[in-house]
Parts: structure tokens; sequence; C-alpha cells
């Protein structure tokens, strides 16, 4: 007569169902460094034989939690900034060190302001009126004409540069100039024409723009406030079609 099976404890399906509980937590949590297959192999077989398991290692677990690693790994490298973005963030550093120094040794700069912001990947060099341009009148001044000589020669580096000329909001009166929109282009467009006729950036590298008094620094009623805003900014960029 053939013998019966001998039946199972109940309590043994329920540890076999905690065992790859376990396994498969640790498995997890273990994933999330960087995988290595030998190494994943050798882990969980150790782990089996101390629950007592066998130290049997299928190529389909091996397959499944390789899989739950590198499903891990992409969700983590979409986090990570793009490689080429960082590159670019730290190049612009270096380039507004120098302004920074070039400026600090020029006498008269004390009321430029020069803002560097890695998000943006933007330098940008504030001018106020005072120091480049007479009222009303947009022929650069002998010291700020100097000032751009002196500058840093971006004919060169991968940038563009955006000049933008600023008023405040008082109505232009006399000259020859019939509006703040023209008052503000016709000054971004003379540093623009002054650096590229000394070499200091290359034509298809530069834009000229005048915006009026539509992008005030401040709102006040004040001769400060109004002084504040009659500005050329210069923007300077990463850009890699130069």
């Amino acid at each position: 007569m053939a013998k019966k099976a001998k039946n199972c404890p109940a309590w043994l399906a329920t540890f076999a169902d905690l065992m790859s509980l376990l396994m498969a937590i640790f498995v997890l949590l273990y994933s999330m460094s960087t995988i290595e297959e030998p190494k994943y192999v050798e882990v969980v077989k150790s782990l089996s034989e101390s629950l007592g398991g066998s130290d049997a290692i299928t190529k389909e677990q091996v397959a499944y939690f390789a899989a739950v690693a590198e499903s891990i790994e992409a969700e983590k490298a979409k986090d990570a900034p793009p490689i080429e973005v960082v590159s670019q963030i730290e190049e612009l550093k270096p380039l507004y060190e120098s302004l920074v120094e070039t400026f600090a040794q020029s006498d008269g700069t004390s009321d430029i302001q020069i803002e560097y912001d890695p998000e943006a990947d933007q330098i940008k060099v504030i001018f106020p009126e005072q120091i480049a341009f007479d009222p009303g009148r947009a022929q650069l001044k002998p010291r700020f004409a100097a000032i751009l000589s002196d500058s840093y020669d971006l004919s060169n580096e991968s940038v563009s540069l955006k000049v933008i000329g600023h008023t405040d909001k008082r109505p232009v009166t006399g000259g020859r100039f019939h509006s703040n929109w023209e008052l503000s282009s016709a000054r971004a467009s003379s540093v623009v024409e002054f650096l590229v006729r000394n070499g200091r950036v290359r034509a298809e590298q530069a834009q000229a723009i005048g915006v009026a008094d539509t992008q005030p620094i401040s709102k006040g009623e004040s001769y400060l406030d109004f002084a504040k805003n009659r500005r050329v900014e210069v923007l300077i960029s990463t850009d890699k079609r130069f």
C-alpha cells in the first residue's frame, strides 16, 4: 500500500509567506543603492539560508528584482538635473567673478550692480543713467564708454547679450526723442553698437531692446525713485549657438 503524504503544519504556510515578504522588502531597500547582480545574488542566498529556506535563487527571482531596481533608478534619474544644464550654470560663474573684479578695479563704478542668477542661467549688469547718459540723450558718456571698452571680451564666448533700455514714467520733453520708447530703444542701441564696434561682442550675439517705463524698479514718485528706473541693463546668458 502507498504511504499517505504527511500533512504540513498550518503555521508553515504563514511562515513561508512571512519569509517571502521579508525577502521582498529587504531586496527592495537594497535595490535603492547601485545594484550589482553578483552581490545581489549572494545577499539573497544568505538571507534565505538565515531564514531556514533554500539557498537556490531562480532566474525569475533575479530578473524580477533587477527590474524593480531599474525602475527605482529610472525614477531617481528623472529628478536629477540634466548634465548639460549643470555645465552651463558652471560656465557663467567664472565670467561673473571676472566682471565683478573688472568693475571693482575701475573708478566711478560703485553704482554699477552685478547680479548672478544660476537658476535662470544669467548675469545681469545694471548701469544707472547718471553713469551712462546725460538726461534725455542717448550718446554714451565718456566715462561709460571707457568702462565698456575695458569690459570682458565676450566675442569668443558661447553667450548671448541682451541690452535693455529703461526710462522713468515722466514724458520726454524737447530734444530729438518724442517718447520714452524712442529714448530707451536708442540708448540700448547705442550700447550694442559701441560693444560691437569695439570688438567686445559679435553682432549676432547681441540684441537691443527699449521698454520705456514698463519695467520700473521703484514705483515711488520721488526724484530718487525716478532715478532708479532710468537705467540700462545688460543680460548675459549661455547660448550654445555661438
